[in-house]
């Protein structure tokens, strides 16, 4: 296969010390697209796209930010929601021309047990690209976890 230059320089951007002091790829040295492959045929598998868990967190974001870092019950009280904003704006590893503001979310259930922590960057690297981040990331989704907690929230 022909080395794309564009491939090399998100892979950059993904390391360590580029955009963030962690990077995004964790222990992952798999290719960016079949990290990305694995993952969206996972979520597919279940029947979703990463667009709809993407905006599924986008919302749980945007909710939480209304909460002024406070707790937001959500979806009849299965979960609740904080924000915790720092100052100043990350862009997309992906150069698409997208930043988001420094934020970590927090979701947990009724009984006060965390289920997942997430970075609006995170919201967007899913909705936009299909990227869950590398195994072994500090903000990686594991694709089964948030189909399971947008199971939980959106069952009737």
């Amino acid at each position: 296969m022909k080395h794309n230059p564009a491939d090399q320089l998100i892979r950059d951007r993904l390391e360590p010390g580029s955009l963030s002091i962690e990077g995004f790829l964790g222990t992952d040295d798999r290719p960016i697209a079949d990290i990305i492959a694995a993952d969206i045929g996972e979520v597919e598998a279940a029947g979703y796209t990463a667009e709809q868990l993407g905006d599924f967190l986008e919302h749980l974001h945007v909710t939480g930010d209304g909460g002024w870092e406070g707790r937001v019950p959500m979806y009849d009280g299965k979960i609740s929601v904080r924000s915790d904003e720092t100052l100043g704006q990350i862009p997309c590893p992906f150069a698409c021309g997208d930043a988001c503001h420094k934020s970590i979310i927090t979701v947990k259930d009724a009984s006060g047990e965390t289920l997942l922590v997430f970075t609006p960057l995170d919201a967007h690297l899913i909705s936009a690209h299909g990227f869950f981040e590398g195994k072994g990331s500090a903000y990686r989704i594991e694709p089964k976890k948030l189909i399971s907690l947008f199971r939980r929230c959106t069952s009737i």
